[in-house]
């Protein structure tokens, strides 16, 4: 009875694999829509705020130059130089208009609100003070960290690293330091020091306009890494992910490009300061792109869904146009199917059709000769089984007729030729049982002694053989029947027998692991390098040559790749053949069972 088939007609799925395809395809421009306007975004983004760090940048220079100018005026004056070059620092008429001269500019120079406090010290003690602060700003403090030819090195001037305040009465925890040295314009010697302490704020604030438009994090740091001024969201990253080998680091100069802190991704931008050693360095979080990417995302949606609509109204267009002459082609088939390969196919006017319709005539005729084939070959198999039950006749009436003359043997008393002929039945009743019958090592090595028992009798008892079972429980291992004489066998045709002088034959048993080694060794011959390299290699040195080739192959088989024979020989002095077989957890107790079923 034919079963009714329940699944959706080729329309339906024709129908359905449009829509499939368009919803890819749609997805793909979508995604492809929504990336590359993303990365568009994204450098439109980073270009503006490089371009605001330009801005930043200026603005910060543009701050720094007007405190060097106000600091030159001060240190060119005349005055200044003069009461610098005095013995004695003697609070006269002169130094009074200086500190006057002072807090004139402090009141009208622009620059002078961001300077909270400004000394003038002289190697001649001189100690002038002007700003809010100034007062209480410690003079030894002062002169131990700006007063010293060493801070300067070569330059005239020195911009510091933020630092805490001098004052500690102050609102301003930390100030910036811009420190210069007094010279005398003939001699070069240096007379005194003018520093002025700053509010760090002074160069956050030229940069905040440009930067802090969010999240932002910036600061400004010298060659050194060291930070001249931070803004407090820098601060704040610094307190939370800061330490030594961190990013915050206090000699950091080369940040990566973007960095995650506590769950979220920054982008991090260096631009030089053009007039000073310095970097501005922002950090920029990149949740700050989000807006963008949601505009960019329902843009995507929208074009996906346009394309979808339109995309349906073709698919059902299509699929009724392609699915017509494709059902004039169902019933043909069916009748294919139900063992007419005489039925022909209608064909159709377009090309694809066509090719379809020829393959499916093309199966027609190969599956008719796939039949035809398949009875044929049942026919051969069963001829063959027919003469492999003939073939195993004579095998059988070789060992009855063993049987036979041993018993003659015994009536008169021919002991030896009882012995021959025993042996010689052991070994063809064991050659007769299924190869891949399983057996235990015990009773193959009570055949390998059968075996040598005959050749001995051909060889005038000139080899002499010898067993070592290092474990006794692994005469209980269960193998695969006949695997052993073949190694024997081996060792007496191309090692001894070629000798001419006898010769002793050594198998060794013993366990490693998980894996069982038996070694058949003997003191012929031996073999040549260029054998041993083949048959190391696995390979089949003649068409005769299949015992020692099938013991491999059926190991190989049976274990696995990395057991089978290995081979070693040296010319003249031995060859031993190991073979190896896996040992699993079952081998022993399969044949303790059984020796307890048979007690």
């Amino acid at each position: 009875m034919r079963r009714k088939n329940k699944g959706k007609t080729f329309k339906q799925q024709l129908f359905l694999y449009f829509i499939l395809s368009s919803v890819f395809i749609c997805l793909v421009m979508g995604l492809f829509l929504y990336v590359s306007e993303q990365e568009l975004v994204t450098d439109n983004l980073q270009q503006e705020t490089q371009t605001a760090m330009g801005y930043a940048v200026d603005q910060a220079e543009q701050t720094a130059l007007r405190v060097e100018e106000f600091a030159n005026q001060v240190c060119r004056s005349d005055a200044v130089i003069d009461v610098m070059q005095r013995t004695s620092p003697q609070v006269d008429a002169q130094v009074l208009s200086i500190a006057a001269e002072l807090n004139e500019q402090f009141q009208f120079v622009t620059i002078t609100e961001e300077v909270l406090s400004l000394l003038l010290v002289g190697e001649n003690g001189l100690d002038l003070r002007c700003g809010k602060e100034a007062s209480l700003v410690d003079d030894a403090a002062i002169r131990q960290a700006f007063c010293r030819a060493d801070y300067y090195g070569d330059s005239l001037m020195r911009w510091g690293v933020s630092q805490k305040n001098f004052c500690k009465l102050s609102d301003y925890p930390t100030v910036v330091p811009y420190s210069r040295r007094i010279t005398d314009t003939a001699s070069g010697q240096t007379l005194g020091y003018l520093v002025l302490l700053l509010r760090d704020t002074a160069l956050i604030d030229a940069c905040k306009p440009f930067l802090e438009q969010g999240d932002e994090a910036f600061c400004l740091m010298d060659e050194t890494g060291g930070m001249i001024v931070q803004n407090a969201r820098w601060r704040e990253l610094t307190e939370q992910y800061g330490g030594e080998g961190t990013i915050f680091d206090s000699g950091t100069q080369e940040f990566a490009e973007t960095v995650r802190l506590g769950g979220v991704q920054f982008r991090f931008f260096q631009t030089p300061v053009p007039s000073y050693p310095w970097q501005l360095v922002e950090a920029v979080p990149m949740y700050q792109y989000a807006q963008q990417t949601r505009i960019l995302g329902r843009a995507a949606v929208v074009a996906a869904c346009m394309a979808l609509v339109l995309s349906l109204m073709l698919a059902t267009v299509f699929s009724g146009q392609l699915v017509r002459p494709i059902e004039r082609m169902v019933e043909a088939v069916q009748d294919i199917a139900r063992g007419n390969f005489s039925r022909r196919l209608e064909r159709s006017n377009r090309v694809e059709l066509n090719t379809l319709q020829d393959s499916i005539e093309k199966m027609q005729t190969d599956l008719k000769q796939l039949l035809d084939s398949r009875v044929a070959q049942e026919q051969e198999k069963k001829t063959a089984e027919i003469q492999m039950l003939k073939a195993q006749i004579n095998p059988h009436f070789l060992y009855n007729t063993l049987n036979s003359i041993k018993m003659m043997a015994v009536m008169q008393g021919a002991r030896g030729i009882q012995n021959m002929i025993e042996a010689l039945g052991s070994i063809l009743r064991a050659s007769l049982s299924n190869a891949e019958e399983r057996t235990t090592l015990r009773d193959e090595l009570a055949l390998l002694e059968q075996y040598i028992y005959i050749q001995n009798i051909r060889y005038k008892g000139n080899i002499e053989y010898e067993t070592v079972v290092r474990d006794q429980s692994l005469l209980d291992f269960p193998m695969q029947r006949c695997l052993l004489q073949p190694l024997l066998e081996n060792a007496i045709t191309h090692g001894i027998e070629q000798d001419n002088r006898g010769g002793h034959i050594t198998l060794i048993v013993w366990r490693k692991w998980e894996s069982l080694y038996i070694s058949v060794e003997d003191d012929g011959v031996g073999i040549p390098p260029e054998r041993l390299a083949r048959l190391q290699n696995g390979e089949r040195l003649t068409s005769r040559s299949i015992g020692v080739y099938n013991v491999d192959q059926r190991l190989r088989m049976t274990y696995g790749e990395a057991y089978g024979l290995r081979f070693e020989s040296k010319p003249g002095e031995f060859t031993r053949v190991i073979a190896r077989m896996k040992i699993t957890e079952g081998d022993f107790a399969h044949e303790e069972n059984a020796d307890t079923d048979r007690r």
